[in-house]
């Protein structure tokens, strides 16, 4: 008699899988996906990295040995990565080899954890939802370190606090809804209009600091103008969502 799965505890988690071997995939996300996760595969360290790059994830699934670029080489690219936010993502080493000198290496490179293969599905299930509970729990980690800058306005608010608020409250009033043209427009591949929208946005991006999509808006800008590289702008126009809306988030309690 088949099983019936009732253990959702991953739902709503979105998670990287970094695995070259096609049958540990398929295991991988079965367990996944079975516990409510979305999951999306990279079959070495480079897509993983270029995942990362493109959207946020609650924790990622790192393969030691991949071809390419290895599970150590990507840690150590995600941890220098310059948005706060993707650059604390947890990740779990996936590795047959788990002698000390092997978990120093790991915890060098900037892993949080790791699980042994062949991996037994509850402590899988156990080390992503206790990593991602620690990185909440600390903001060192998974940091709520702002991703604005109000530095250019305050130079010229002239020490007038009220200045420096109007400002914050205009950002959350009228960028969301700029934001979600710029969503429809992607949506609907009008080209044009992602162009302007992603214009508009460029000069309050930079008025506020928000350098971790300061070139995203850029490149959205000219690959929607040119028509060039549109296989990237949804991922662009999904960069600049999250990171706008964490914005928000954080604004708010600036004016709170």
């Amino acid at each position: 008699m088949q099983r019936t799965r009732t253990d959702k505890r991953l739902y709503g988690k979105t998670i990287l899988v970094a695995e070259d071997v096609v049958l540990n995939q398929h295991l991988t996300r079965h367990i996944l996906e079975s516990s409510g996760a979305s999951v999306v595969i990279a079959n070495n360290g480079s897509e993983a990295l270029d995942w990362l790059k493109r959207q946020y994830f609650d924790c990622i699934l790192m393969d030691v040995q991949m071809p390419e670029m290895d599970g150590i080489e990507a840690t150590e690219e995600i941890r220098r990565l310059p948005d706060p936010v993707m650059s604390a993502t947890p990740i779990i080493a996936l590795t047959a080899n788990c002698h000390a000198e092997d978990l120093l290496k790991y915890q060098k490179a900037g892993m949080d954890d790791f699980l042994p293969k062949p991996f037994d599905e509850a402590l899988l299930l156990n080390a992503i939802l206790s990593n991602a509970k620690k990185k909440k729990e600390q903001p060192t980690h998974f940091p709520e370190r702002d991703l604005y800058d109000l530095t250019l306005i305050r130079s010229v608010s002239g020490g007038d606090p009220a200045f420096i608020k109007k400002m914050i409250l205009l950002f959350i009033e009228t960028v969301p809804q700029n934001v979600q043209e710029l969503v429809d427009a992607a949506h609907a591949k009008n080209w044009e209009q992602v162009s302007k929208m992603a214009h508009k946005l460029k000069s309050t991006v930079d008025s506020m600091g928000i350098k971790a999509i300061h070139s995203d808006i850029r490149k959205l800008e000219a690959n929607a103008k040119l028509q060039e590289n549109l296989d990237q702008v949804s991922h662009l126009v999904k960069q600049v969502e999250t990171v706008v809306s964490l914005c928000v988030r954080q604004l708010q309690k600036e004016v709170s």
